[in-house]
């Protein structure tokens, strides 16, 4: 029996087949860059902000916030009649705890962003899966 000037055998083509998963796996090897592409700038769009609040925090905290808890300080020991020592104290740890929180956003802000890389590693796990799969069922099949 002949078909398009081929001869048809009930036995599977090797070399036909492996081009057929070759060209399969080199298609899912593009998709899959592809997608790691998008998630690594989508990951730095997102990082980027991140690095840019932290950035904003450090410059808060050196330029201004010194300035602003030594006047704290000093309305405390002016209003409260505290002495120097607790007012500048209580003033630091203020000014610590604004610092903690500012970094705390930035922090959760940065791990948002990191997590947009789960979907490569998700869809590689599962092209490779495929993968695997398809040269076993080749395989058992030849």
């Amino acid at each position: 029996m002949s078909t398009n000037g081929r001869v048809r055998t009930e036995q599977p083509n090797v070399a036909s087949s492996f081009s057929g998963l070759s060209h399969d796996a080199i298609e899912l090897a593009e998709l899959q860059a592809k997608l790691f592409s998008l998630d690594v700038k989508e990951t730095t769009q997102s990082a980027g902000i991140s690095i840019a609040l932290v950035i904003g925090s450090v410059c808060v905290l050196l330029g201004s916030i010194p300035v602003m808890l030594i006047a704290l300080a000093q309305l405390l020991v002016e209003q409260l009649g505290w002495s120097q020592a607790a007012s500048y104290g209580v003033a630091a740890l203020i000014g610590i705890l604004v610092s903690v929180g500012i970094g705390a956003a930035a922090w959760a802000r940065f791990s948002t962003g990191i997590a947009t890389m789960k979907r490569s590693r998700e869809e590689l796990n599962r092209n490779v899966a495929w993968l695997k799969s398809n040269l076993r069922s080749r395989a058992q099949s030849g």
